[in-house]
Formats: structure tokens, sequence, C-alpha cells
């Protein structure tokens, strides 16, 4: 087994369905490229690492020496940093093409076959409307407002491409992109990734039987609709309030699925909730790392998943003030409706949690359709998060008040802790 692959190493290189697929073979492994000559391409699948080689692929071959500029852009450069960067660098170094003179970090531009290529987030509004490019690519497209697109495709004078899971019932793209004459549409699912992880891909066919909703966007790359959502009283801000009553961190542990970090605030009884960290493949000093580079406060309590104490222990170690999470199947629905009665404020420099919110559904039964009191298990690494920092907040909140009221016995029932979180008024 070779460690990295050169140019060299491709068999074939053959477009294969209407001029639109080109089929990549390197030792018998398939990997799928997209191109057409129009002017926007709208694709649903294993979409950010096969764009990522379809345009470094461009870069050093058709367009080299060409001294294009080709934009990859997302919603926030977190998210940016976490995904398609770091897909693209993986790549580049795998096919020997990196070279640190060409990177400037300071700038998130590198130079490739000649060609330069930025990585800009709508939050840097000085880049997206500054400069003209060639080529545009919105990674997790329904992220983006449509007056993001209008700048940046006013800006270019060659191809747009979109991707995105088609999570949202109604979305500009589907009313103002799709139905262009100048777009190619293609429809994809997991099924069509032949890299898929065995353990993502027995997740995805499980929801063939548990949500009929989730099974079609991300089962057959089809466009969702908003049934059995567990919150529907939401919607997004710009910025929390410049203070709030409480604060507090949510922290849910993963690797292979994200780790995701919150910072949740309560005002008046609304609750507030940024996203700070929501990235795969971190291991726990990575986790650390990020952790500090965020400013993360030391002084706000962290609630994190109870099932990782080693985590938890060696994140404390760091200086970090944390806990371990309560956690059961009471708890867990308590939390919710709880957090149902409350309006939650999203910033929107948070597209992930957005992302989650929108698909987060109650599980139904597969004989009776009946919906169950649990949510499904899948893409809801920050709604857990939410659950651990807020709802343990409001939880506390609601014993404190029963227990005052002499519904709960306060010495077996009431945690010494929520007397000091709330003064009741």
């Amino acid at each position: 087994m070779v460690s990295h692959l050169e140019l060299t190493d491709i068999n074939d290189f053959e477009y294969i369905k209407e001029d639109t697929v080109c089929d990549l073979t390197v030792e018998g492994t398939h990997n799928y490229y997209l191109d057409c000559g129009k002017n926007i391409l709208v694709h649903n699948s294993g979409k950010t690492y096969a764009l990522c080689q379809h345009l470094i692929l461009k870069c050093v071959n058709e367009w080299a020496g060409q001294k294009k500029t080709i934009t990859i852009s997302r919603k926030t450069f977190p998210a940016l940093r976490g995904s398609v960067m770091r897909d693209f660098f993986e790549i580049i170094d795998n096919l020997n093409l990196y070279k640190k003179e060409n990177y400037n970090k300071s700038t998130s531009e590198y130079t490739l076959g000649g060609n330069l290529i930025e990585f800009v987030s709508v939050d840097q509004p000085q880049k997206v409307r500054g400069r003209k490019r060639d080529i545009c690519w919105l990674n997790e497209a329904n992220e983006f407002e449509y007056d993001d697109f209008f700048q940046f495709n006013i800006r270019t004078t060659g191809q747009v491409f979109f991707d995105y899971n088609p999570s949202d019932e109604y979305h500009w793209i589907y009313e103002k992109i799709i139905p262009k004459d100048d777009c190619i549409f293609i429809q994809s699912s997991f099924m069509d990734n032949p890299f898929l992880e065995d353990t993502l891909k027995g997740e995805i066919l499980k929801l063939k039987d548990e949500d009929e909703n989730l099974w079609k966007i991300y089962g057959l790359g089809e466009k969702g609709s908003a049934k059995d959502l567990i919150y529907t009283n939401w919607d997004t801000v710009n910025d929390f309030p410049p203070v709030c009553e409480h604060y507090r961190y949510g922290l849910d542990f993963g690797y292979n699925h994200p780790s995701s970090l919150l910072l949740v605030g309560i005002r008046e009884n609304d609750i507030y909730v940024r996203q700070i960290i929501y990235q795969t493949h971190l291991t726990n000093q990575d986790l650390i790392d990020l952790m500090k580079e965020r400013e993360v406060s030391k002084s706000i309590l962290v609630r994190a998943d109870s099932a990782e104490p080693d985590r938890i222990k060696e994140i404390a170690s760091a200086g970090y003030k944390i806990t371990a999470a309560r956690k059961s199947k009471s708890l867990n629905k308590d939390a919710i409706d709880n957090i149902k009665r409350r309006k939650i404020h999203i910033t929107k420099d948070s597209p992930d949690v957005i992302k989650e919110i929108k698909g987060y559904r109650w599980k139904k039964d597969a004989k009776t359709g009946e919906v169950l009191d649990e949510p499904i298990k899948y893409k809801d690494d920050a709604m857990d998060t939410l659950k651990y920092s807020i709802g343990d907040i409001i939880i506390d909140k609601s014993l404190f008040t029963k227990a005052m009221n002499g519904q709960y016995d306060k010495r077996r029932d009431l945690p010494r802790r929520a007397v000091g979180h709330f003064s009741l008024q």
C-alpha cells in the first residue's frame, strides 16, 4: 500500500455520462469529478472531497499557468477551516503537491499550478465584495442567504459550483437557481459514494425504517419536508444580547462524528446559542488547542458528555471548569420539553447548529407510524450539546421552583448547585 499518490498513478480519465461526470480510476478505485460547460452546477453527495479533487486536477492540468482565481467559500470561517480547507490540504499533501511556500496562511490562499485558490467566508465581507474571480464554489450552499450568492455571482466570470444536503423544505436554491436554463442539477446519494465508511453507511440505512423524511434527504438525496420537527421555536440573530443572566458551555465529544462545543446564554427566559467548535477528527489535545484558540472562557462552566470521563479529566487538567452532564432517558425528554417552552435564538455564525435544528425530528414507530417521545439519533451532535448545557440549567430551575412550592422534597430531589444558579423573582 502506498502512502501518497502521484498524478502518474492515474490509470485512466474518461467521460462516462453526457460529458458531465468523469470517472478517475487509481489502482482499481473509482472517484467521481463533476464538470460542465454552463455557469452553475448544483450537487448533493460525496460532495466536498470530490469537488476539491476536481478543482485540484483542473489547476494542475487544464488550467495550469492560466492564473485563474478560484474562490471556495462557506458561511463562516471556522466551518470552512474545519471542512473544505482540511480536505483540500489533505488531498494535495497525498498527491505530493503541497509546497509550504505556496501557502499564505495569513490570507488563507494557496497557489496551485499557477492559479490562486482563496478560502473566503461570508463573515469576511471585504473579500466577498472585493475582487473578481474565475471560479466560485459555495460549500453547503443552503447555509447562504440569496444576497450572499448574488455578491459572489456578479463577481464570478466562470462557473459557480454549489453543494448541499436538501434538508430545507423551502429554499431560494430551489426557486431561483435550479430552474435556471444555465443550471445543471446532479442529484446523488450516499449510494454513489464508494468511499463512505461502513459505520456511516449503516447509520444512513437505518433511517429507511426510522424516519421517512431523513431517509429522503440523506438516503435518497431528495428534498425534505418540515414534519415532526422537535424545535420550531427558534430564529437567527446577529449576536448575543450585551448581557445574559446565565452562561454555560455544552460539549459533545466525537471523532468520526463532530465534536461540538456551544456557548449558551439565558436572558429573560430566552435561550441564546453560538457555535464555537463543530469539527470531526479531533483528538482531545486538538480539542483543547481549539478551545484555547477560540478563547473559550475558563470561568464559565462546561457541561460535557458523561460517556467520556477521561476526556473530561484531561480538559479539566488544562484549566477549564468542566463537569459531566447528567444523562438519562427521562432527563433527555425533560430537557427537550423545557427547551421547547422557550424561544431559541441562534447566532448566524452557527451554521451547523442551524442545519441540525432544521432536521431534528421525533422518531416514529416503523409499523404504526406513531410519533414517539424519542429523537432520531442522526446528525444530532449540536442538539445533544444544547441539551447538556441548557437542559441542565432549566431542569435545575424547574426542580428548584417545584421544591419551593412544596411539590418536591428539597433534600431528596433538589441539586444543591441549583440554589447558586438562579435568583427567583
